[in-house]
C-alpha cells in the first residue's frame, strides 16, 4: 500500500513539474511577443519622429534634398545639419539591428535594407559615408554593407 501512495506522490510531483513548465513556457512567449511589439513600436517611433523633425522645416528639407545628390554642395552649417540627419539615420539603422541580432524582431524591418539601398544610390550619401567611414563610430556590419555596395 505504501508504494500504492508514493507512486501517486511522484505522479502528482511530476505533473506539478510538468505544468510549471508548460506555464514558464507560456510567460516566455508573452514575454518575447511583447518585446517584438514593443521594439517595432519605437523603431517606427523614432523613423516618424526623425523625419517629422526634418520635414516639417522646408529649409532642413532643402538641405537634406540638395546633400543627397551633392554633399559637397552644402556650406560648414548646411554640412553640419545634414550629417546630424543621416548619423541619426544610420543610428536607427544600427538600432534595428542590434533588435534582430537579440531575437527580438521577427517582424521583418525592410529599413536597413531601404538605408543601404539609399546611400548606394544616391551620389551624396555615398560621399557623405566615404567621408566618415574612418571615424564611424556604429555598427562594422552596417558600415561595411553601407562601403561594399558601392562597387
Amino acid at each position: 500500500m505504501e508504494k500504492y501512495w508514493k507512486s501517486i506522490a511522484e505522479f502528482i510531483g511530476t505533473t506539478a513539474v510538468v505544468g510549471s513548465l508548460v506555464f514558464v513556457g507560456y510567460e516566455i512567449r508573452q514575454n518575447t511577443s511583447q518585446l517584438r511589439t514593443d521594439g517595432a513600436r519605437s523603431v517606427t517611433e523614432m523613423v516618424n519622429h526623425l523625419n517629422a523633425g526634418i520635414f516639417s522645416n522646408e529649409r532642413l528639407t532643402e538641405i537634406v534634398e540638395r546633400g543627397i545628390q551633392n554633399y559637397e554642395s552644402l556650406n560648414e552649417i548646411e554640412r553640419a545639419q545634414f550629417e546630424s540627419y543621416q548619423f541619426a539615420r544610420l543610428n536607427i539603422a544600427d538600432y534595428i539591428m542590434d533588435l534582430e541580432q537579440e531575437g527580438v524582431t521577427g517582424l521583418n524591418f525592410r529599413y536597413v535594407d531601404y538605408i543601404v539601398w539609399d546611400f548606394n544610390d544616391k551620389p551624396g550619401l555615398k560621399a557623405f559615408i566615404r567621408k566618415h567611414a574612418e571615424t564611424y563610430v556604429g555598427s562594422p556590419m552596417l558600415l561595411s554593407r553601407l562601403l561594399n555596395d558601392q562597387d
